[in-house]
């Protein structure tokens, strides 16, 4: 786990976040691997659903049919965690080699942030569409700017989640510096929705045993090619009848995080 661990907080390239990943499931030596990604809905997200394809479902995942393998996908406003999706894609990967021994699960969740190098540094949120304004992530932008979509009210209730309205910290410059406003909305989106597949985890009983390796990251939009920041890693032993849970990675309060940089790429702490 170490490969993966050492890029929790820290801004690298797409390719090294998918080769931890890779490393991580070779060393179970599970007969089978599946996997579930959520993602934005937002076309900027391509990069990153290619990378995981051509990088970790072409190598490990099993053959659907001839020449092709693939993840079982979510895409929605803002990369929200539907509930149930991880019982359905455990049941599709539960094959009978599986049965016999255990799979391995992962499930990659991204968030995503427009990022812009500019002389003064970063700037996170606005971008170049097509040669227009815009923003990414859309939805946690239309979020903290109070709209009122039924996706933003899902968003809003899991930012409100356990009596903390992480929102009001978002906003508030005195807790979250607004330069790293989006960004941190971004992390903490995936941290929340890393929270809830995980106790829709805990709450399953596999069809064969499983051991869950989740992995919330955030995407950076760039002109050049995108990079993709760790936000931790959780995995839930599922074999044997056990639920066995461990998580190691940033929490999911944005006026904790602490931004620094290693060059122009972002490394995030926390308090």
């Amino acid at each position: 786990m170490r490969s993966l661990q050492e890029l929790i907080g820290v801004e690298d390239r797409l390719g090294r976040v998918v080769g931890a990943i890779r490393q991580v499931v070779d060393d179970q030596r599970a007969p089978v691997a599946g996997a579930l990604e959520v993602n934005c809905s937002d076309e900027s997200e391509a990069e990153c659903c290619s990378a995981f394809q051509r990088q970790f479902a072409e190598h490990f995942l099993p053959e659907l049919k001839s020449g092709t393998r693939g993840p079982m996908r979510t895409c929605n406003l803002g990369a929200r965690y539907e509930w149930g999706s991880v019982r359905v894609a455990e049941h599709h990967f539960a094959t009978p080699a599986s049965q016999e021994a255990f799979k391995v699960l992962v499930v990659k969740l991204n968030s995503h942030v427009a990022v812009r190098d500019e002389p003064d540094g970063p700037h996170y949120g606005p971008m170049r569409r097509y040669d227009a304004p815009s923003n990414a992530c859309g939805a946690l932008h239309a979020l903290l700017a109070g709209g009122d979509w039924p996706a933003l009210e899902e968003l809003r209730a899991t930012f409100r989640r356990d009596n903390k309205d992480r929102i009001a910290a978002l906003l508030d410059p005195r807790r979250v510096p607004p330069a790293y406003r989006h960004v941190f909305a971004a992390i903490t989106q995936a941290r929340l929705q890393a929270e809830r597949a995980t106790e829709d985890i805990c709450d399953h009983k596999p069809h064969s045993p499983t051991w869950y390796l989740v992995v919330p990251c955030v995407t950076f939009n760039r002109a050049a090619p995108d990079t993709e920041l760790v936000v931790g890693v959780q995995t839930v032993d599922a074999r044997a009848g056990r639920r066995e849970a461990h998580y190691e990675g940033l929490g999911d309060d944005p006026a904790r995080y602490q931004a620094h940089f290693r060059g122009r790429h972002l490394h995030v702490t926390e308090e």
